[in-house]
């Protein structure tokens, strides 16, 4: 990761509680909040927030202390984990004090102070971090129950950047953000999500203040929570800083150029293989494809991130010996390794999630992530590649991400494109819109011949071939499963909607050849998948995929609708009708035409065969607000659709 990510989790952990006391050390502060009036809210709403009290001092020498006071009250026994709540630490960030309150609804008042909470490592399975929190976990969690924590933190910050996330998934009723700055030091404030206000001075400091604040409501693929929640972006800057600077884009670029520097020279080792992977005979790209799947599979994915390793990446002569590194390392050895073949390429740094960045983000070092770009020589590539961009003065860019090790080269994950990422160039930075694939690039096609039975038995087989991204999807899903339990994920998959159905034998083609689509053929049986009605038997054309999407339609839409990224999906069925019967009815024909998306489909008859296609197309990665009922319609077409029958008449 580029920087250190702080993931709130919940989890359970045994604590000695305090007793019971009368006035336990509840401040008047808390116990004031405790006592307020209580207000309405959505039956579903888990807490709320009372105050959110954000104090930030700014010292002479670059030293940031933090000073927090967050409250909230239990609405429903699921709000009971907001009881816990951690403070992180690490070399660079000290936490200097840490308490805790709760009064519960019969009145009932506890404390927690710093000698009650308990640590632990952030590090996961796969890295290894000096990062860690300490979290306080409060008695008296019932509904109605209202808790509290102050804490204070020290920072020794890499970038002289604070945060203000004044919004969040349970109601606000009060946040307050405070600046304190020497007077030689000047600020920056940029909002998110947010009409931007103006600070009020109090005391020398200044001060911003939102109140009744709405809860970012859940819903079926919306965007990701922290692109839609109010932020403030405090940037501050000094003399002091001029080394640190965030004030643009170009200014980060800067500063991770500098940091970089000279981690990507070569070991003799390194440049001994690369002469093995890709010796001068092959053509360009094939030795930059070679070089690309040795990052992609050869370097196993492991962080050590320690203070400021966080952001710079280790030195490609040690990541290639080791054979492991995170996702700046993986993109180091690799830049390291083009270049001995004269294949300049460059950092891109980026966060994991589309949205959290877009074309109005202002500057800042809120990334979790590096690839690569690679800087294509002219000829180099015979057909348009998906993830290439095109930049006025560099030319050919092809963005690559070696962390990803079921994308090829010419691709990019779904979750990076129509993202913004952040080009570091030698001279400073540059924000890039990354590429959005087509539909016909990532496919789903079923092909499928089979035969139907007079007692409504189905059996037959099926080809499905998965291209792009989807068939990334697929190879992520089956990849590592034995063969059996291959078959048992698909019966689980299909089974509700097939009844009776049973893999007879499966197999699967392309599994670690990435560059190639994935297959599937499987051969399947499925009684009692046509109903009786007397002499007739109901048929569904449409044997398996559902192609609508999720959809709640109790409740008005506030956010757009995401895609991975665009498709095309399309069915080709073939039944054979049970000797006796022919077709009596079939299904009207679908037609659902929206400016980003169209869903067509067709069931005819040939001879004893019933026929049945389909096709649908998504144009984009995301459907607005404004034309959801657009897309709440196609969504109920396409379910219409898949849900006809044809009705099968037997003969006299």
């Amino acid at each position: 990761m580029l920087r250190k990510v702080i993931s709130v989790l919940s989890f359970v952990f045994l604590v000695s509680f305090l007793p019971t006391a009368a006035n336990a050390g509840v401040p008047d502060w808390f116990r004031a909040l405790a006592q307020q009036p209580a207000k309405t809210y959505a039956d579903d709403a888990n807490a709320v927030v009372l105050l959110d009290d954000h104090e930030t001092t700014v010292k002479d020498s670059g030293e940031i202390v933090i000073h927090e006071r967050i409250v909230y009250r239990i609405l429903r026994p699921e709000g009971k984990s907001y009881a816990r709540y951690p403070v992180y630490f690490d070399s660079e960030t000290k936490a200097n004090s840490f308490r805790g309150w709760s009064i519960t609804a019969k009145g009932l008042e506890y404390e927690a102070k710093e000698k009650d909470a308990f640590e632990r490592s952030l590090g996961g399975q796969q890295e290894f971090a000096d990062t860690k929190e300490k979290v306080i976990a409060l008695p008296g969690a019932d509904v109605g129950t209202v808790v509290g924590f102050e804490y204070e933190q020290k920072r020794r910050p890499y970038l002289f950047q604070d945060y203000w996330d004044f919004q969040s998934v349970i109601p606000v009723e009060k946040s307050r953000y405070t600046l304190h700055m020497p007077s030689r030091w000047e600020y920056r404030a940029d909002w998110l999500n947010h009409a931007e206000q103006k600070p009020a001075e109090q005391n020398g400091a200044l001060v911003w203040e939102v109140s009744d604040v709405p809860r970012i409501e859940r819903e079926y693929h919306e965007p990701d929570f922290r692109a839609l929640v109010g932020r403030m972006i405090v940037t501050l800057f000094s003399d002091k800083t001029s080394h640190r600077n965030s004030e643009s884009w170009n200014d980060l670029g800067i500063w991770y150029s500098r940091l970089t520097a000279g981690v990507r020279d070569p070991s003799p080792e390194l440049q001994a293989k690369v002469r093995e992977l890709a010796p001068a005979s092959l053509p360009i790209f094939e030795r930059i494809r070679a070089l690309s799947l040795f990052a992609q599979r050869d370097v196993r994915y492991y962080a050590i991130e320690i203070g400021i390793g966080g952001f710079r990446p280790h030195p490609a002569g040690e990541i290639f010996s080791h054979r492991y590194g995170d996702c700046k390392d993986k993109a180091t050895v690799l830049s390291s390794m083009l270049a001995q073949i004269g294949v300049k390429s460059y950092y891109m740094v980026i966060h994991d999630t589309r949205g959290i960045f877009t074309e109005k983000t202002p500057p800042n070092a809120h990334f979790n992530h590096v690839i690569l770009v690679i800087q294509m020589p002219d000829a180099s590539f015979s057909q348009k590649l998906p993830a290439l961009f095109e930049h006025p003065k560099l030319g050919h860019l092809l963005i690559f991400d070696p962390t990803n090790d079921l994308v090829p080269l010419g691709q990019l994950p779904p979750y990076e494109q129509d993202s913004f990422g952040l080009l570091v160039t030698d001279s400073g930075g540059e924000l890039i819109h990354l590429p959005v694939t087509t539909p016909d690039l990532n496919q789903i096609h079923r092909n499928a011949k089979l035969t139907l039975l007079p007692d409504g038995t189905l059996q037959g087989e099926i080809e499905e071939v998965r291209s792009g991204y989807l068939a990334m999807l697929g190879r992520e899903y089956l990849q590592h499963q034995t063969q059996n339990d291959r078959k048992k994920m698909l019966e689980h998959f299909w089974g509700p909607n097939l009844g009776g159905f049973q893999i007879d034998t499966f197999n699967l083609e392309n599994e670690n050849d990435i560059d190639k689509d994935l297959v599937l053929r499987y051969k399947f049986t499925a009684s009692h998948y046509a109903k009786s009605a007397g002499p007739l038997l109901l048929v569904r054309p449409r044997v398996v995929g559902e192609m609508a999407g999720a959809f709640d339609v109790t409740k008005p839409r506030h956010y757009a609708y995401e895609f991975d990224a665009p498709f095309l999906r399309s069915d080709s069925v073939e039944i054979t009708l049970p000797e006796g019967y022919s077709v009596d009815e079939l299904p009207e024909p679908a037609k659902a035409i929206f400016p980003f998306a169209e869903y067509t489909s067709k069931a005819e008859k040939d001879g004893n065969i019933l026929k049945y296609s389909r096709q649908y197309r998504m144009q984009t990665t995301q459907v607005p607000v404004e034309r959801i009922e657009q897309l709440r319609k196609l969504f109920a077409q396409i379910g219409t659709d898949e849900k006809n029958m044809a009705v099968l008449k037997k003969a006299n």
